[in-house]
């Protein structure tokens, strides 16, 4: 179990950043609450069944746990086309490629920047290599003040309400 448990996963200062691959997603409960503490659990387990059995197409999760293999964050992102003059591209096509991270969430507040900053690096890897042009990230609130610190010069902020990093502009040089 620990063995596959290590295989696809990242390390950053004690805490290891991987995909889920499991079926199982009952570990992942506590933390899908949080995200969504109006929806009953069978709604969750619908919503997070539907993204499991596309993830090799267009939807993924990530994980991040601590030392002790707690989870300590989770992000669900899915992978579509935007319109290229949503993120004021002036080319020859009419869409993009994009990650999109529509759920993003920390199990403490303490650890919530670095969590946050740890996991939107992994999803610009997965964004690569699945040939994306662009990553939507929610709103950059104060969650988020290292991923505006390190890439502050690379995010379009469209309405105030979606956010872009431009990959190609990124160095998404895979470290381990």
């Amino acid at each position: 179990m620990l063995l596959m448990l290590m295989k696809n996963e990242k390390t950053y200062t004690g805490l290891v950043v991987s995909n889920y691959n499991s079926n199982d997603i009952n570990p992942l409960l506590p933390l899908l609450s949080e995200e969504f503490p109006d929806w009953p659990i069978d709604k969750i387990k619908s919503y997070i069944s539907l993204i499991i059995k596309n993830k090799k197409d267009v939807a993924g999760l990530l994980v991040a746990k601590n030392e002790s293999f707690y989870n300590v964050g989770l992000l669900i992102y899915t992978i579509q086309q935007i319109q290229a003059k949503t993120v004021k591209m002036n080319n020859n096509k009419d869409f993009e490629n994009c990650l999109v991270v529509e759920n993003l969430v920390s199990s403490s507040p303490i650890l919530q920047k670095q969590v946050f900053l740890l996991m939107v690096e992994e999803a610009l890897h997965i964004a690569k290599a699945n040939s994306c042009n662009f990553i939507e990230l929610p709103r950059l609130d104060s969650g988020y003040q290292l991923v505006r610190d390190k890439y502050k010069k690379k995010i379009q902020n469209v309405d105030g309400f979606r956010t872009f990093l431009k990959i190609s502009s990124i160095s998404t040089k895979k470290t381990n």
